[in-house]
């Protein structure tokens, strides 16, 4: 049997409605931590990223609100402490050089 390999991902969101931002929130409790306000990290398999996408997909309104993932490289990852939830600031070549947006805001 292998091990499914998972890796460690910053969702964040910006939603103006209270509602379908609560509901994102309870989403996304049940796949990773909450590091701020609208910043989840979550440590996920390939398959399990899909998913996710999708219930986002459902749960937004994609004129309104914006969902972005970012998939954080293994070296960021082995920078955190062993007993930190969160890994430490953002190195320069390391992580967030690609979004995964789940919807964009239609420009006017």
């Amino acid at each position: 049997m292998t091990a499914t390999r998972t890796s460690r991902w910053v969702v964040a969101y910006d939603c103006p409605c209270d509602k379908r931002r609560r509901r994102i929130a309870i989403l996304l409790e049940g796949y990773g931590v909450r590091v701020q306000d609208s910043v989840f990290e979550c440590e996920l398999a390939p398959q399990v990223i899909l998913r996710l996408q999708s219930r986002l997909q459902r749960l937004i309104h994609a004129d309104e609100d914006a969902v972005r993932l970012w998939p954080l490289s293994r070296r960021c990852c082995a920078d955190c402490e062993p007993r930190q939830t969160r890994c430490q600031p953002w190195h320069p070549g390391c992580c967030g050089l690609s979004a995964h947006p789940v919807a964009r805001p239609k420009t006017k």
